[in-house]
């Protein structure tokens, strides 16, 4: 069973029932040692530059890596082969097996750089609609001298937002809520099975050079709250 102890300071909506030694999914506080909620949840994968402007990814199982009695107790992996490796993320990828109405996502970043984030989030219906030709830090602007067009949504399109800064070697929480998704207006995240949130750190997107910080960091913890 996995213990809600302190959690460095969460800081969350106060719907979401939590304090400093406690969270809350809403519905998938059940008896079940939350496998509605791993169930629920395909792998999460973290895309990167590859060093050459072109896509690399690691998919990171929910139950193993990113939730569980190690990761909320003790802020570590339970086993070295399910640490999440420190990437310079451009996006991170959930995928969701079932409807749901999301309140919240939450998500624990660590870097060893001391940095400002900002972060934005996308969503779309499935793998087919989601961005294919990402623009990263060393993808070109031009060929031949004609534009290149990446499929990024532009930040004016995101979802929720947040902006967080990143101490040295010190864990640190984020939250998206208050989504504006399409034609819903309460502020839920409604999603289909085989949807996908797509969370960008703009930082490291390739959209943003020069006027943000790009930086590496490892991640954990994640916290997401459904409502009926």
């Amino acid at each position: 069973m996995i213990q809600k102890k302190h959690l460095l300071g969460l800081i969350l909506l106060p719907s979401l029932l939590l304090c400093s030694c406690s969270f809350d999914l809403g519905t998938f506080e059940k008896d079940d040692g939350y496998e509605s909620y791993y169930n629920a949840l395909g792998p999460v994968k973290g895309l990167y530059d590859n060093g050459e402007g072109a896509e690399a990814s690691k998919s990171y199982d929910v139950r193993d890596s990113l939730f569980n009695e190690y990761t909320i107790n003790d802020l570590k992996w339970e086993k070295d082969q399910y640490k999440v490796d420190e990437k310079q993320y451009v996006y991170l990828t959930i995928n969701f097996q079932e409807e749901l109405k999301v309140q919240s996502v939450a998500l624990y970043f660590k870097s060893e750089d001391a940095v400002k984030v900002d972060i934005s989030s996308f969503y779309f219906l499935s793998e087919e609609a989601a961005p294919k030709k990402i623009k990263f830090l060393n993808s070109p602007s031009t060929d031949h001298g004609e534009p290149i067009v990446y499929d990024d949504p532009p930040t004016a399109d995101s979802i929720a937002s947040s902006r967080i800064s990143l101490t040295s070697n010190k864990w640190k929480d984020f939250t998206l809520s208050g989504f504006h998704q399409g034609a819903y207006e309460d502020n839920y995240l409604h999603t289909n099975k085989g949807g996908y949130l797509y969370i960008r750190i703009e930082n490291n997107s390739g959209l943003n050079i020069p006027t943000m910080t790009p930086f590496s960091f490892t991640f954990l913890n994640l916290l997401i709250r459904a409502v009926e």
